[in-house]
């Protein structure tokens, strides 16, 4: 982390930045007890009038140990320094055209605006725009989470409370979970509609970490406390959730928590079958000459299995225990045109599917999208690992993944318990 932040606030940033931005963050930290005063930055430095003096008092400052410096300051640079990129600073003007918001941007002489670095807007934002900012940081949060644990609900079509008192409510059990497991009393509720579907990025403090550096050519340590990011996605239609950027001992709890306060049905992700949601059955069926049916989506060019698990099981044990898997074997594909099922039969045919033999553990696809006004075809990795895992980037093309596991048969298709009832 050390070295993070120094790359974010180096030379060149301390020698271009508007210094009346830098004084605004400085302020917002609260005043250093008496016992760390020299720890502090002098802000009537600020008001001397000599620029170059300011700027090399700041790089000074810099220059010392980072657990030296103001932890709000750490802390606010690291959160800045997530968006200080050009690709963060296209989010930040995406968030900001949604919400029919201008940041406004430094003028030249002529009032026309000057060239702005990342890094600067990203500042500019935090300060001027902090709504605006913290939407942005979790359309990036979201946009790193690939792989979602999936839970389906008892019943589909059961939509989500959002008043104020339910989210509130959700927001205080999500804080007082990450706050037993030590993680800082921070946590931070991002609420996004997406048509039938509800988006939720949870930012909360991760554990005290400490890592050694490198300073003067001695080692030292240093801790830090920095933030994560929880995604949970709920698709009403179907009673779906997705829970991702969070530990597998509490995707359960944080799924509770959503079913009992925002859907007022505790207990509805827990059924025996909440996340048995996909299988790779139908390749085990077919054989390795297994392909990936696309014919449906004419903007499909191709998809290419480009990685195989084979699991070797035991001997069938009692009925209703799980298989004992006693080897994995994974394969890939990587050419021209690849197969991974293909390259397996290439080199054994001894493989047979089925208990006491061998089954797919996890299958990796390659989805190539026809591109838009010339540009080069568009690829989305997809890796579906039964029961409960279907990993891939979801921000573009989600719905017609979904749809082509659905047609291949890779989604396990699931009577909601009110049918069931029903047909009975």
């Amino acid at each position: 982390m050390a070295n993070d932040l120094r790359k974010f606030v180096n030379p060149k940033f301390l020698k271009t930045i508007d210094l009346a931005l830098l004084r605004r963050l400085f302020e917002r930290q609260p005043p250093p007890p008496a016992a760390a005063a020299g720890r502090g930055f002098d802000l009537a430095v600020f008001d001397s009038g000599d620029d170059a003096a300011v700027r090399d008092a700041l790089a000074a400052f810099f220059e010392g140990p980072e657990d030296e410096l103001p932890p709000g300051l750490v802390a606010d640079l690291h959160h800045i320094a997530e968006l200080g990129t050009e690709h963060g600073m296209n989010l930040l003007l995406e968030r900001a055209r949604r919400r029919q918001v201008v940041i406004e941007v430094p003028m030249d002489a002529q009032g026309e605006p000057l060239p702005v670095d990342p890094k600067h807007f990203a500042l500019l934002a935090f300060l001027d725009h902090r709504p605006v900012f913290d939407a942005a940081s979790d359309m990036l949060a979201k946009e790193l989470r690939s792989s979602f644990a999936e839970y389906v609900g008892r019943d589909e079509g059961v939509e989500p409370r959002l008043d104020i008192v339910a989210r509130a409510a959700f927001e205080a059990a999500a804080a007082e979970m990450f706050r037993r497991d030590h993680r800082g009393a921070h946590c931070r509720v991002g609420w996004y509609e997406d048509g039938d579907q509800i988006n939720l990025i949870v930012t909360h403090g991760a554990p005290v970490s400490t890592v050694p550096v490198i300073e003067a050519g001695q080692e030292r340590v240093i801790s830090f406390r920095s933030l994560e990011h929880a995604v949970l996605s709920y698709h009403a239609g179907s009673g779906r959730l997705g829970v991702a950027g969070i530990s597998k001992a509490r995707r359960a709890d944080l799924a509770e928590a959503f079913a009992a306060h925002l859907l007022g049905r505790p207990g509805f992700f827990a059924g025996e079958d909440c996340q048995d949601l996909y299988t790779l059955e139908r390749i085990e069926r077919t054989g390795l000459g297994f392909e990936v049916d696309h014919a449906f989506d004419p903007g499909i060019l191709r998809v290419d299995i480009v990685e195989v698990a084979l699991d070797r099981l035991g001997a069938p044990g009692r009925a209703g225990d799980p298989p004992v898997v006693e080897a994995c074997y994974v394969t890939r594909d990587f050419g021209e045109r690849p197969n991974a099922l293909r390259r397996i039969g290439e080199h054994t045919d001894w493989v047979a599917f089925g208990p006491g033999r061998y089954r797919i553990g996890h299958a990796v696809f390659r989805v190539l999208f026809e591109a838009r006004r010339g540009r080069r075809p568009a690829s989305v990795t997809v890796k579906v690992k039964p029961p409960s895992i279907a990993a891939f980037k979801r921000q573009r093309y989600e719905a017609r993944v979904m749809e082509l596991l659905r047609r291949n048969r890779f989604c396990r298709e699931r009577e909601p318990a009110e049918a069931a009832v029903a047909a009975e």
